[in-house]
């Protein structure tokens, strides 16, 4: 588990420097995770698509505000669930 910790470290630190191979291995290692989340909140398979890939670009553009006080899929999947139920409350908010 330290590797795979590790690991990741080193493809943040890729991802800070711009590396769009780095971006699309997180992106690939953690996308089913997030679109699940996302899903179990709006409960629409397409929207949870949408919100779960600009929450991806959100946490690659804010990525600096990423201290590791809290593992990187921790900090991502809090940014999945706060855009999804944000983007939630925006469409059903006259239901």
């Amino acid at each position: 588990m330290a590797n795979a910790n590790q690991d990741i470290d080193t493809l943040i630190a890729l991802c800070r420097e711009g590396s769009r191979n780095a971006q699309f291995e997180v992106y690939n290692r953690y996308y089913k995770t997030m679109y699940n989340t996302a899903l179990r909140i709006v409960k629409d398979s397409h929207w949870a698509e949408d919100v779960m890939q600009e929450a991806f670009l959100k946490a690659f553009t804010k990525l600096d505000s990423f201290k590791g006080e809290v593992t990187f899929g921790a900090w991502l999947k809090r940014i999945v669930v706060n855009h999804s139920i944000d983007n939630y409350k925006k469409i059903n908010k006259y239901a």
